[in-house]
């Protein structure tokens, strides 16, 4: 009997939650084990759990344990046949949007949300400003490579679709919902790529279990609130 799918990361969107998407899009069943982070000393130094360097996601797959968000993404792409008819100068387009969104977003949101750990004394209120400019910039490069009726492979969603669509849905996140309308208008193929995402039948059965939380931070909220109350117009309205 084959073994199962298995997806290992905490309870939060963070590095997972486009991982979560590409396997429920393609209706693979799979075990979607999230860690409280009260219990992740007891699984760090496990290879089979956190595989080789210590840390999550990890993805089990016959047998083989995949670690690191990008090789996790890489090796989904290539099991669910996203890469299938596509040559390596197309493929490396995939990647980079993927890398992009992960890196220049994903990454860059949960540090800031993170930042009295990771950072003590760091003042969120004058970093978002700084990475908001970078971020959106990053992103208008995404958006300008994202096909208007179809997706980044062509007839089916990759992988790289649900990275972009989940770099859309965190910048909604941690600026709110009054500056929506504004992000939309900057970034429209991006937002309206990210709801035709979210519409996807498999998508939306799934969203109910879609954590609420970006990290496993349990200062997150509180720092979402105030990054928010932040006046950052002359950035989002540039």
């Amino acid at each position: 009997m084959r073994a199962p799918v298995v997806l290992r990361y905490f309870d939060a969107q963070g590095r997972a939650q486009s991982l979560r998407h590409a396997l429920a899009d393609a209706e693979i069943p799979f075990e979607d084990i999230r860690v409280q982070t009260a219990d992740w000393a007891s699984h760090k130094n496990d290879p089979d759990f956190a595989g080789s360097f210590g840390s999550l996601p990890t993805l089990s797959w016959d047998g083989a344990v995949i670690a690191e968000t990008l090789p996790i993404a890489s090796f989904l792409a290539r099991r669910l046949g996203h890469y299938s008819g596509i040559d390596d100068a197309r493929v490396a387009v995939l990647e980079g949007v993927s890398s992009c969104c992960y890196l220049e977003v994903g990454q860059r949101v949960g540090e800031l949300l993170w930042a009295d750990v990771l950072y003590p004394g760091a003042d969120r209120t004058k970093a978002l400003p700084r990475l908001l400019v970078r971020m959106l910039d990053k992103l208008s490069r995404v958006e300008a490579l994202l096909p208007r009726d179809r997706w980044l492979g062509g007839e089916k969603p990759t992988v790289a679709d649900f990275f972009a669509a989940e770099a859309a849905e965190v910048m909604q996140y941690i600026l709110g919902p009054d500056r929506l309308a504004p992000l939309r208008s900057r970034l429209p193929l991006l937002f309206a790529h990210a709801e035709r995402i979210r519409m996807r039948p498999a998508i939306l059965r799934a969203w109910g279990r879609r954590p609420p939380n970006f990290t496993a931070s349990p200062t997150e909220q509180s720092a979402v609130e105030r990054l928010r109350s932040l006046d950052l117009s002359a950035v989002v309205h540039a």
